[in-house]
């Protein structure tokens, strides 16, 4: 009987094994799965989902970087049009060109534009947290890797669509968005 026990006893530990390493457990720093009980150096596996949102490498961040520097730049020069071509596929679908153009210059009208200095980058996956300082003022926008570039994103398109430019202008300056360079 002893002898038939080691077998069995070595099968339910292998078993035992392959299941632990199938559990998908918490993920860890390096995309890494912990098994219980096993010497982890030995058996590091990568995952796919702890990778996904791992921080970028310095390439990521110097393009994410150089995008907002582009768009900040386009637009303390009043360049709308040029600023609206490099936001997201998406915020492009809900407000046409005309209304982004014609907001923005009514807003700008209102106020000297101030260039915008990005003063930090923190990119995980496909976003990126710039901060960024207007006259000492300091803020943080989005931007997301689009099919390899980087898009801005505002936080709310809901300023666009009260019905006409003039509306919208008149919202924007409600909320306190005209007279100044504060990027919405």
């Amino acid at each position: 009987m002893r002898a038939r026990r080691g077998p069995l006893i070595g099968a339910v530990a292998a078993g035992l094994a392959a299941l632990a390493g199938c559990t998908g457990g918490p993920a860890v720093p390096g995309g890494q799965v912990p098994q219980a009980g096993v010497n982890a150096a030995a058996t590091e596996k990568p995952t796919g989902y702890a990778s996904a949102a791992a921080p970028a490498g310095r390439g990521m961040t110097a393009s994410a970087r150089a995008a907002a520097i582009r768009f900040y730049g386009l637009y303390s020069e009043g360049q709308f049009s040029a600023t609206w071509k490099l936001l997201a596929p998406t915020v492009r679908q809900g407000i046409t060109a005309r209304i982004w153009v014609g907001v923005h210059e009514g807003c700008s009208a209102s106020g000297a534009s101030k260039p915008m200095t990005v003063t930090a980058v923190t990119v995980f996956g496909d976003a990126a947290i710039i901060t960024e300082s207007i006259a000492g003022s300091v803020s943080e926008q989005v931007f997301n890797d689009v099919n390899g570039h980087w898009d801005y994103g505002p936080g709310s398109l809901s300023i666009y669509h009260h019905g006409s430019v003039t509306a919208d202008i008149s919202a924007a300056r409600a909320a306190g968005f005209c007279g100044g360079s504060k990027v919405f």
